[in-house]
């Protein structure tokens, strides 16, 4: 069986849901049982939930899963959906998640040349590497429209619109 690469990155991703629902119970048993807190736990939980929303973001463009309000486009013919898909791609997210990604690259290497470390006293290190990965799901999702948005058959399937 082979394993896409954003298959891979939605198997991560179901991962950490269910380590945020671990580590979510572990901070309530120490905040409300044994009175302690904990601030690396609590950067712990917006880590995980930055991977849950980010990482299948590549795999929801290139197999056209987005949630869509069909108010007017479901009487669409599916010549005019694909082209508004078309524009969609090409028109706003290319522009806006290439824009995205380009003015990320400073803050990313401000962040690795001093190492960054979270803004909450006592949390986790590494609030560089959430910042690179900001950058590159931004960066990804730029080229996947680029890409998905200039070929021939859009997704793949004519008649999956």
């Amino acid at each position: 069986m082979r394993l896409s690469f954003s298959g891979t990155l939605r198997g991560v991703a179901a991962f950490a849901v269910v380590a945020l629902l671990m580590v979510q119970i572990v901070i309530v048993a120490l905040r409300y049982v044994f009175s302690l807190g904990a601030p690396w736990a609590t950067d712990l939980l917006t880590y995980l939930f930055f991977l849950i929303v980010s990482l299948p973001l590549v795999g929801v463009i290139l197999n056209n899963e987005s949630v869509r309000v069909d108010v007017f486009s479901g009487r669409f013919p599916p010549r005019l959906r694909r082209g508004i898909d078309r524009v969609a791609l090409l028109g706003l997210l290319f522009p806006a998640s290439a824009w995205a990604a380009w003015n990320a690259v400073p803050m990313v290497r401000t962040s690795w040349r001093v190492l960054e470390s979270s803004p909450t006293l006592g949390g986790l290190p590494g609030f560089f590497v959430l910042k690179t990965v900001t950058a590159l799901v931004f960066a990804a999702l730029a080229l996947v429209a680029l890409i998905v948005g200039l070929r021939p058959g859009l997704y793949g399937k004519e008649d999956q619109t």
